[in-house]
């Protein structure tokens, strides 16, 4: 019977000037709303409130009785649960979230704008965290700066947030902004991520202050070469154990412990979903899967070394979307 969409007031329209604000994405469905700031109903819309209110709606939007009725369960809150319920006290509840997550595996053009957008917010960073890689800077330095640039550059949503270790710290894999100062020689481990309209971003690159040693530069080249190998392997069909795998084949050909940590994950409305990629999963990669790959190896005396980049996957093979 179509789509029906259940918002505040205030998300259609200004609640003090009475503007109307349009609808986006398409939506061609019902659209009905519920006070949240009318000085004539109410000035908050707490949880009680929203769950009549819930009740209301889906008295008028469903009328008829329906035998099933499909929930978000790993998600509904109790009240909602409780409301819809109330409202249609003989029908099943049937879970769909699993349903909903391999749904989201698809992405449409406009969330794969937002996804590039976050990327492009990404790499800009990494380009500043560039100039401040340097004897006497701070990694929160580095992130403070990161995210001053972001804000100037990309507006009051432009930020980035994760990791960023250094020296001995990047052995530890991830961590956040401390006030370690850098040396000369460290590798600086920077996995960021980042949102553009609910959907994320993840991308990771490594730097060293001053110029890389002879086996830093030979541990980044390695990794490289592993995360190439995997993202040629980003085709539908592809079985992700098979491409952890070998990520682990090309860090163990150049006398690299396996990995120790994930190669790879799915990306989207949540930083990390389907398909996992590491050595026990069981997905498969499928077209419009949007994907990042993200080998690393971490020795003393050399230092934490991760690189991630993110690709589309589509008939023809991986669409890369990270260009820094």
């Amino acid at each position: 019977g179509g789509s029906s969409l259940f918002l505040e007031a205030s998300e259609t329209g200004n609640p003090f000037t009475g503007e109307k604000f349009p609808v986006v994405g398409g939506f061609d469905g019902s659209l009905s709303t519920y006070p949240d700031y009318d000085l004539d109903v109410r000035m908050v819309a707490y949880a009680p409130d929203l769950w009549k209110e819930i009740g209301r709606w889906l008295r008028s939007a469903m009328p008829e009785k329906p035998e099933r009725i499909g929930i978000e369960d790993w998600n509904l809150a109790a009240g909602y649960r409780s409301a819809v319920e109330r409202a249609y006290p003989t029908a099943a509840m049937i879970g769909v979230s699993e349903i909903l997550m391999e749904m989201r595996r698809t992405k449409g053009s406009d969330e794969l704008s937002h996804l590039k957008e976050a990327t492009r917010m990404i790499d800009f960073a990494f380009g500043i965290a560039k100039e401040n890689v340097r004897p006497g800077k701070s990694e929160l330095d580095i992130y403070r700066e990161m995210n001053y640039a972001a804000f100037e550059k990309f507006g009051p949503y432009g930020w980035v947030t994760g990791d960023v270790v250094s020296g001995g710290r990047s052995l530890e894999v991830g961590g956040p902004a401390t006030a370690r100062k850098l040396l000369e020689g460290d590798t600086v481990v920077l996995d960021l991520q980042g949102a553009s309209g609910s959907y994320w971003s993840d991308l990771a690159r490594t730097f060293v202050v001053g110029r890389p040693s002879p086996k830093q530069a030979r541990a980044h080249g390695t990794v490289i070469r592993a995360k190439e190998k995997a993202a040629r392997m980003l085709t539908p069909g592809t079985r992700a154990k098979g491409i952890h795998e070998a990520v682990d084949r090309v860090l163990a050909e150049a006398g690299f412990d396996r990995m120790i940590h994930h190669s790879g994950h799915g990306i989207g409305l949540d930083a990390q979903e389907k398909p996992w990629i590491f050595r026990a999963s069981g997905d498969t990669i499928e077209e419009s899967d949007v994907c990042v790959i993200e080998p690393g190896t971490y020795r003393k005396g050399t230092g934490g070394v991760r690189v991630e980049d993110c690709y589309v996957v589509t008939k023809n093979g991986p669409e890369k979307v990270s260009q820094f």
